[in-house]
């Protein structure tokens, strides 16, 4: 651990072999404490490359068995740590996708930098958690969804919580998250905290062999698809990879007010998901989870601009299917 910790010091990028080792002894707590803060500091000064961020990703996906069918998978997520307290963009646009036959491979956690979590809101809708990737699976095949709930699956997160903790700042943890879902969905819609993180995570992602993705990170610094200014999407796909940027303006949508998006409990995030599946609410709050499924669904498909995938999200909110979904749950 310390030539681990020099290497690092020294800003020079570590193997896989050395990510393993460090990795192993940490979610073990077969480190002690100050020297595995030290190294996670000293990662983070040098910032962590693409190679490093996907060592570590597959080291903590190594323990969780592979699903062995070919389920076209989609996952909705992002960092955290935009310090919005937001409603739950990721976490409505999936369940109205999953009214739209797509398979929803949701992976998240409670809340930690905002204020309501993906599993916040699940519950409050009396969703249940899946325990392992045979439940999940099953979820898939008879609603279009599973929720998997990180603690669930990546039991050995709990080692470092404390250290984290402690240390009171981001670290690579908080970009694995959403890299490590563990059904390895094909197709994801991820936002980062960070523009700087960007082309790092679209990286990732082509490393874990994904078949079409967007990183995005607003100008108004959500890691969501803002509906209140533009976004910063580095999308990749069957052709390669570009980089743009998304106006909602360009598509039809009025910029909305960032404060209207804010809410304080998980009664205010669950209000909003009837409201918009019913249709009495049609502001900001419904356009960014159009904005934001509209965009998931166009990877998904695969076969449709992004124009087209925003009416479609338009045409199921409109017919009443996602609100009579959530009433049979």
């Amino acid at each position: 651990m310390k030539q681990i910790l020099e290497k690092l010091c020294d800003k020079q990028d570590l193997n896989q072999s050395e990510i393993n080792d460090f990795f192993s002894k940490l979610m073990t707590a077969e480190i002690d404490p100050i020297m595995a803060s030290s190294i996670l500091i000293a990662l983070k000064i040098k910032k962590p490359t693409p190679d490093e961020i996907f060592y570590a990703s597959e080291y903590l996906l190594s323990s969780i068995e592979l699903r062995k069918d070919e389920i076209k998978l989609l996952d909705l997520c992002g960092t955290g740590g935009d310090s919005k307290s937001i409603i739950n963009v990721s976490t409505i646009s999936s369940l109205i996708l999953s009214c739209m036959n797509v398979s929803i491979a949701k992976h998240g956690n409670r809340s930690v930098s905002s204020k309501v979590g993906s599993a916040d809101l699940f519950e409050s809708i009396g969703f249940e958690f899946d325990t392992d990737i045979f439940s999940a699976l099953e979820s898939i095949k008879n609603k279009n969804i599973s929720f998997l709930f990180a603690p669930n699956f990546h039991k050995s997160m709990k080692n470092v919580a404390q250290i984290r903790k402690s240390l009171s700042t981001r670290t690579i943890f908080n970009i694995l998250g959403p890299l490590i879902n563990p059904l390895r969905p094909q197709h994801q819609l991820l936002g980062v905290y960070d523009y700087d993180l960007l082309q790092i995570i679209g990286d990732v992602l082509k490393k874990q062999g994904l078949k079409s993705a967007m990183v995005v990170h607003s100008f108004d610094g959500m890691d969501e698809i803002s509906i209140c200014n533009k976004t910063h999407i580095f999308e990749i796909g069957e052709f390669g990879e570009k980089s743009y940027v998304l106006d909602p303006e360009e598509y039809g949508f009025a910029l909305g007010n960032l404060e209207n998006l804010v809410i304080d409990s998980v009664e205010d995030s669950k209000n909003i998901l009837y409201g918009i599946a019913d249709g009495s609410i049609r502001d900001e709050k419904r356009d960014i989870c159009i904005l934001n499924a509209g965009a998931a669904y166009y990877l998904y498909n695969g076969e449709i601009t992004l124009e087209e995938s925003f009416d479609k999200i338009r045409n199921i909110l409109e017919s009443g299917k996602v609100f009579e979904k959530l009433k049979n749950m």
